[in-house]
């Protein structure tokens, strides 16, 4: 049943994307990153919903005239030159061709409707739509990853789809801190009823309010399956960006007295799956993951080092074992070939060199100055106060991106650049809502106007007949007004 009902809103969304494109982005990001299909036991898991979804779009962006320009902003210039720069070591700087253009392939697939999305999605609506699609996407493994983390005394581990660039809980630890404060935006908004729907859904209207209750409900999941996935990265990137995030919340006294009575009551334990993850994290020179991950970034330092402007190409993890192990420096490694670059960094640096390194980190801190500028300047107005928390959100996901990633190789993760998309998106939207004032265009004046004011002085009197007229009269010189 959950086959033939996924495949059903799959393929049963064909032909609303021709109709209206928008809809192709959010079928590509709910496809992409939740991915339904995988969540399955029978014929869907094979079949390529995402080729079929994406060439729909495809075909709408050509066919169907509800799109717009992609605005040139600093992102998508630097998006388009790091693409470029991908493409010229994948074709002929790669050590690895066949794997090189295996990886290009997907990768190019993200990044193209990447830039396709700030092309079909514009208009308040469709952008509140779209990123909702985006939280609830990773959400959904939040929500349901929370109660089995409480069910099983936080012994359990939250895992991602199999298959997917988040089938790992490290890999989904670091996708529900992205999406962490997305969560807390979107339920604000539909609580207090400023969310709008793409089309009208009675019982939304009438229970907005519970349903945002619902969704304050599933933050508090989200942020229990963050623990739960034990992922050493996702709690370093949870201790900063949490307090970020707390400082936007309301009730803040209110939740400090509910969380202390709990621990008098409860008590506070550690359970031992976490105390020992904790361990690790403070002894890591003890624990051989974390060596491993040494090696890693050593590897792919030394390879940046030989070949600064292209790197290995992808991917540095494929690389023989013999070469790959020639660029370590240590005699005694903990592992005998080669293992994942551990770091969107690092696998930047070995697979693209220190040119696509700096790209890599221009496209990330632009971005994050424009969405805390969209934040800063969308509160100013009352009918902008959506994009400014939407972009907040954005922001603080970026940052726990930046941190938790540092421990990763998802340098291409597609929720990463779906945030990029979305603040190039959000930026024109603030571009386009703000008030445009006209400035009055003077014609030229012949003569000086009749009417009079209080502070005006009597006109003089009628000269008597045949007197010369004064010099300086009423006749006035275009020229000067300017």
């Amino acid at each position: 049943m959950r086959d033939i009902l996924f495949a059903l809103l799959i393929f049963g969304s064909l032909p609303f994307i021709l109709w209206r494109p928008w809809v192709g982005i959010a079928m590509w990001y709910w496809v992409g990153l939740m991915n339904p299909h995988r969540l399955t036991w029978g014929f869907l898991q094979t079949m390529p919903v995402a080729m079929a979804v994406g060439l729909a779009t495809l075909a709408a962006l050509v066919l169907n005239k509800d799109r717009r320009t992609l605005p040139l902003t600093r992102e998508s210039v630097l998006m388009v030159i790091l693409f470029g720069h991908i493409t010229i070591i994948s074709l002929f700087f790669a050590w690895q061709p066949e794997v090189a253009l295996q990886r290009w392939d997907t990768v190019m697939k993200i990044m193209l409707f990447t830039l396709i999305a700030p092309m079909l999605v514009f208009g308040k609506v469709r952008t509140m739509a779209v990123l909702a699609v985006i939280t609830l996407s990773i959400a959904f493994f939040g929500f349901k990853g929370g109660p089995y983390t409480l069910a099983s005394g936080f012994g359990g581990m939250v895992l991602g789809p199999p298959g997917s660039f988040i089938r790992g809980n490290t890999d989904i630890g670091l996708a529900l801190v992205m999406t962490l404060p997305l969560v807390l935006v979107l339920a604000r908004q539909v609580y207090q009823g400023r969310f709008e729907l793409p089309f009208y859904f009675p019982l939304y209207e009438r229970h907005h309010k519970l349903i945002g209750l619902g969704l304050y409900l599933g933050f508090w999941f989200h942020l229990i399956s963050i623990i739960g996935t034990h992922s050493r990265g996702a709690w370093v990137a949870l201790a900063i960006t949490f307090p970020l995030i707390f400082l936007k919340m309301r009730y803040k006294g209110t939740m400090i007295a509910t969380g202390l009575l709990a621990i008098a009551v409860i008590g506070f334990t550690v359970p031992d799956k976490i105390e020992h993850q904790i361990d690790t994290l403070i002894h890591y020179e003890e624990d051989a993951s974390a060596i491993g991950r040494l090696d890693a970034w050593n590897v792919s330092w030394n390879v940046a080092m030989d070949y600064p402007l292209t790197g290995s190409g992808m991917s540095i993890q494929r690389l023989p074992p013999e070469i790959w192990l020639s660029y370590l420096d240590r005699d005694n490694p903990v592992v005998s070939g080669p293992i994942a670059a551990h770091s969107i960094y690092f696998q930047m640096l070995g697979e693209h060199g220190f040119v696509g390194l700096a790209l890599f980190l221009m496209l990330i801190g632009f971005t994050l100055l424009t969405l805390f500028r969209l934040s800063r300047e969308g509160r100013r107005r009352e009918e902008t106060l959506w994009i400014a928390e939407w972009a907040w959100a954005l922001a603080i996901g970026l940052i726990g991106y930046m941190i938790a990633g540092a421990f990763l190789s998802l340098a291409y993760f597609d929720l990463y650049l779906a945030f990029i998309a979305m603040a190039i998106v959000l930026r024109r939207e603030l571009l386009e809502s703000m008030p445009t004032t006209t400035p009055v265009r003077q014609s030229p004046v012949r003569y000086a106007p009749a009417a009079q004011t209080a502070e005006q002085k009597p006109e003089p009197p009628p000269a008597p007949p045949g007197t010369p007229p004064a010099t300086g009269g009423t006749i006035m010189d275009p020229g000067r007004l300017r």
